[in-house]
């Protein structure tokens, strides 16, 4: 983790000039959502009903860190269990760079939500309100938490993995997005931003993982009863 977080923090130094294209064009991307996220924002709430609610409403628990956090530890197990099988070695290996790159997630997005300080919409402060680093609560608009976890993971589960689990990751992960619009959580901007802040995140430590040549893997071994335990180490090269 200590790598990564080495790899992250000095990823602006490696940004070329089609990277900075995207980021741009991502930047351009919020900003004008945020010049329309009041009009956004009355149409959903316009088409509001007890049914599309309740669907939000179990999309919000799914899209929760701590679901997440429970589904990667249920996936690393099952990965654990059937660890000689190459699938569940690969199991095992992705969803432990997915719970990684939530973690990291997770922390990214806490902090900009009390660097920007902005209102939630339900709160009815207007889509320009916003009190930098007031308070260090996380009950903040922008960016997107659901979304960005959402898109962390399928963005890491997507790179690793064929047809149709992209496509299930992705349209998963936006409904969960779309969901914490209609809910008036959040404005379209918060969640677009937490989409681009998740998929990032999660490409970036895909593709850092899938570059070293080299790994090492230490697990813990659990033998016959009455005969001890102890730890596993691989080197794969």
């Amino acid at each position: 983790m200590l790598d990564d977080a080495k790899y992250l923090l000095t990823s602006p130094l490696r940004i070329e000039a089609r990277d900075t294209l995207i980021l741009g064009g991502i930047a351009a991307g919020i900003g004008g959502l945020m010049v329309a996220d009041k009009d956004i924002r009355d149409v959903f709430q316009r088409n509001r009903s007890e049914t599309k609610d309740d669907i939000a409403d179990g999309l919000e628990v799914v899209g929760s860190s701590y679901v997440f956090l429970a589904g990667h530890l249920g996936l690393i197990a099952s990965g654990f269990w059937f660890r000689e099988n190459e699938a569940g070695h690969k199991l095992f290996r992705v969803a432990s760079i997915s719970l990684e790159a939530q973690l990291f997630t997770e922390a990214t997005t806490g902090f900009i939500k009390v660097a920007a300080g902005r209102s939630r919409p339900n709160k009815d402060r207007g889509s320009h309100s916003y009190t930098p680093f007031q308070d260090l609560s996380f009950d903040r608009s922008f960016p997107s938490g659901h979304a960005a976890r959402a898109f962390t993971v399928a963005a890491v589960f997507a790179d690793h993995y064929p047809q149709p689990v992209p496509f299930i990751a992705y349209s998963t992960a936006s409904l969960i997005g779309l969901s914490r619009i209609l809910l008036d959580e959040h404005f379209s901007s918060d969640v677009f931003a937490g989409a681009a802040l998740g998929f990032v995140i999660g490409k970036a430590l895909s593709w850092h993982h899938r570059a070293q040549k080299k790994q090492w893997l230490v697990l813990p071994m659990l033998p016959d009863a009455g005969k001890g335990a102890g730890l596993s180490v691989h080197y794969r090269f």
